[in-house]
């Protein structure tokens, strides 16, 4: 029993000098103890309040095709399609009305769900609002003006840069090995001595593109800078109670003690409200009688820079290159917020349709796939408002 003690310990001990989690929470993750749907309780997170007078959803239920679009140009059941993403929420808004809600595993409406990089996407549209009120002098200004402690190396290193992934910062995207930066990345408990770390860049900022998620997590420490407030605050008066969400949320802070937001990821909501953060793209920004977001930041982002074959990225969101077979070229185009393990928030205009689906599926899976099933189901809705 000594020993052991003597051995817990000196984990602890070890995990707090490597700024690690504990040692419960760095087994549970190494060893996936929880599913992706549950890897935010291991984390510590600030709260974020629920609106005082949420946004009522009105609810006409209706069935969704019976067959969607898939592998090899086929089709596949509805059912076994969501069987086989592993999904864990499918909720379908059309015309501003909650049409179809279905959690295929048992979870239910108050299950919280974490938004791994579909919070890019938000905090590229408070990236915005923070434009429009002047906290953010203009896209072009330096990230040293807002994060002095960054080296100096980065001096030519703007805004823009980050918001548009053209940072040229070498934080290797790989998800597969445990000790790669992006997974130290995720799991310290000090994000500023990890930033202050970084040394290497795989091309000029601003002359290139490479999805890299530490670029947003330095936008988001330009957020906070700027505005003076941590994210998380800034998020739930700009964001999250003016549109009306009906749950309190939070957001994956690296520790309570450091309190940095994982800006890249994490945002730990209901499914409910993440349509609600759909449709104020539908709407223009607008909740009701609110612009919550500015109206000029809601349009389709333009295209940074091409991710693969079927995705292109800008600002926060992905772009599928390919339009929609009804679109002919000349309509508003779809675009999508995508976090790893299967989470979306699918804005279709020409439709007037948001889908949310959040899941358990594999690390970066089936993405394009998920897109072209998304666009059968809007094509089987009724054509008008009803």
């Amino acid at each position: 029993m000594g020993a052991a003690l003597v051995l817990i310990a000196l984990s602890y001990a070890a995990t707090g000098v490597a700024r690690l989690p504990s040692p419960p929470a760095l087994i549970g993750l190494a060893l996936d103890w929880q599913p992706p749907s549950r890897s935010w309780e291991y984390f510590d997170g600030a709260p974020v309040a629920a609106a005082a007078v949420p946004a009522v959803f009105e609810e006409r239920k209706i069935g969704l095709a019976p067959e969607v679009a898939w592998r090899g140009g086929g089709r596949i059941g509805f059912a076994d399609f969501l069987r086989e993403t592993h999904t864990n929420a499918l909720l379908v808004v059309q015309h501003g009305r909650l049409v179809y809600e279905h959690y295929p595993q048992g979870a239910q409406r108050a299950t919280v769900f974490p938004s791994y990089s579909v919070a890019k996407s938000m905090l590229s549209d408070l990236v915005g609002v923070a434009l429009a009120e002047g906290k953010i002098a203009a896209l072009s200004d330096p990230v040293r003006k807002y994060v002095p402690g960054l080296p100096e190396k980065f001096a030519t290193l703007t805004v823009d840069d980050l918001l548009n992934m053209r940072s040229g910062i070498r934080v290797e995207e790989k998800y597969d090995s445990a000790f790669s930066q992006i997974a130290y990345m995720y799991i310290t408990t000090d994000l500023k001595r990890f930033l202050r770390g970084l040394d290497k860049t795989a091309f000029t900022p601003g002359q290139g593109f490479t999805y890299r998620s530490v670029d947003y997590l330095l936008l988001g420490m330009v957020l906070s800078a700027a505005t003076g407030e941590p994210a998380t605050r800034y998020l739930e008066r700009k964001l999250w109670q003016p549109m009306g969400a009906a749950y309190g949320a939070s957001w994956s802070v690296d520790s309570k003690k450091q309190g940095v937001e994982k800006s890249f990821c994490c945002v730990n909501a209901r499914a409910v409200d993440f349509a609600r953060y759909g449709l104020l793209h539908l709407h223009q920004g607008r909740a009701g009688d609110v612009q919550v977001l500015p109206a000029a930041w809601m349009q389709r982002p333009p295209e940074a820079g091409a991710a693969d074959a079927d995705f292109a990225y800008g600002r926060g969101w992905w772009l599928p290159r390919q339009p929609a077979a009804r679109d002919g070229g000349s309509a508003p185009r779809d675009y999508t917020a995508i976090g790893i393990h299967g989470q979306y928030v699918y804005i279709d205009p020409v439709s007037d349709t948001v889908i949310v689906k959040l899941s358990d599926h594999g690390n970066e899976q089936d993405e394009a796939l998920t897109v072209a099933a998304f666009r059968s189901i809007v094509a089987a809705l009724p054509a008008g408002e009803p």
